[in-house]
């Protein structure tokens, strides 16, 4: 109750920030939209706005890593603050940066929502699709469409998870034998499920057969 108390008045804070930081955007007063997010994230997570954006999604996960698994709230808070910084670089005119924090945004947000991340706190599902909407005209790392796989899986929207295991494999290397394990074994999770909940998620057992006989031959 208490770490639920914690996290909420940080979501408030936060709220408050993204608030502030956006009426800076509307401004132009992008370095101190910038500053006010340096100390966000200085209080609450011990790090600055340039560490935030210059480690890997991966070593981000590896600091809030616990020993039975991972701090998905904070990781979503912080998923949010990397969100904003993917919009004021764009307000800024750094196209590029602003991809690259958002495509971060996503791994991380993905990923929380993976394992174990909460609705209640930051609405994950809504912010996925915001940034997969700004994303759409990218080819994004073969990381993040396993992760957007598993994350379409997770939601029983299996047309979408499919899809986005093709697109896995097209961003891996040619041959890649894990990417094609990962694929393999998506679709032997789905053969498990039954026609209707199949095709509640978009899929017919017939496209399903069709998408193993595909792999099965690579």
């Amino acid at each position: 109750m208490l770490r639920k108390d914690y996290l909420m008045r940080m979501i408030e804070e936060m709220s408050e920030a993204v608030g502030s930081m956006l009426g800076l955007r509307r401004e132009q007063k992008n370095e101190q939209a910038l500053d006010k997010l340096d100390g966000l994230l200085k209080r609450h997570f011990r790090m600055s706005e340039q560490m935030l954006r210059s480690l890997p999604a991966e070593e981000l996960i590896r600091l809030f890593r616990q020993r039975d698994g991972v701090d998905a709230e904070s990781l979503q808070l912080v998923a949010r603050m990397l969100q904003e910084n993917g919009e004021i670089r764009d307000n800024m005119g750094e196209e590029q940066a602003a991809a690259a924090v958002r495509i971060k945004a996503l791994h991380v947000y993905l990923y929380a929502a993976l394992n174990g991340g909460s609705r209640e706190l930051v609405d994950y599902p809504l912010r996925i699709e915001e940034l997969a909407a700004q994303l759409e005209r990218y080819r994004l790392p073969a990381a993040e469409e396993r992760l957007l796989m598993l994350y379409e899986e997770q939601e029983g929207r299996y047309a979408s998870a499919e899809d986005a295991m093709y697109r896995m494999l097209n961003a891996s290397p040619d041959g890649d034998a894990d990417a094609l394990e990962e694929g393999r074994m998506f679709y032997a999770r789905l053969s498990a499920l039954g026609d209707q909940q199949l095709q509640a998620g978009g899929l017919s057992r017939g496209e399903l057969e069709e998408g193993i006989e595909a792999l099965r031959d690579e």
